[in-house]
């Protein structure tokens, strides 16, 4: 989680590379040469529900204006799936964007609920968004004032209805998705990658094989 931004921009024009795509590769680099990898902390809890964490870069992208959104889902301290996606299409406000973040998370989070039920252990879903104006738009009913926004992306106003997900705000600095949207420090990178209990570690794990010399 604490790369995927920054590797989701590199993959973005894998097809047509650009010396300036090289400079994002080698930021990569140069984190993974100071935390070479990160360990998933999974220590005992008691029954939890999904927590899915979304946030939005509106335009984040200079050349195509297209925003990011990302996604950490939750079950208590344990990380279970998070994502780092460029919208397939521009968004017209901070809004729209935000909402789309919290449709994408919102799926996300069924899907998981459907994979615990498939081992009869049922879950709620609380989805987490630092955005008034999107959670505004999943409160209401039907589109409003908002037109441009496209009406199939407010099943999510269903969702909330029939109570299949419950959205909640959250604090931009609480809230662990902001480092799968944008280039942030390092410093808020380990705070983030805290939340989710991923720790950063240098040198090879004690249970690694041996390598012959």
């Amino acid at each position: 989680a604490d790369i995927a931004y920054a590797v989701n921009e590199a993959c973005q024009n894998m097809a047509n590379p650009q010396t300036s795509l090289w400079e994002k590769v080698k930021r990569v680099v140069r984190h993974l040469k100071g935390e070479p990898r990160v360990v998933y902390e999974y220590n005992w809890q008691n029954h939890e529900d999904i927590s899915v964490y979304v946030d939005t870069d509106w335009a984040g992208c200079f050349k195509t204006r297209k925003s990011t959104s990302g996604g950490a889902i939750m079950r208590g301290g344990h990380l279970l799936k998070h994502w780092s996606s460029t919208q397939q299409t521009v968004a017209l406000s901070s809004g729209e964007a935000e909402l789309k973040g919290i449709v994408k998370g919102a799926a996300e989070g069924i899907g998981m609920q459907n994979i615990a039920k498939d081992f009869s252990i049922s879950y709620d879903i609380h989805l987490y968004t630092d955005s008034s104006a999107a959670m505004g738009m999943v409160a209401r009913k039907g589109i409003g004032r908002v037109r441009h926004v496209e009406v199939g992306e407010l099943w999510s106003q269903d969702a909330v209805k029939n109570k299949v997900l419950t959205v909640n705000k959250v604090k931009g600095e609480d809230n662990s998705a902001d480092i799968l949207t944008k280039y942030i420090d390092q410093g808020m990178i380990h705070q983030h990658c805290h939340g989710m209990r991923l720790v950063p570690e240098a040198g090879r794990p004690e249970s690694a094989p041996a390598t012959s010399a």
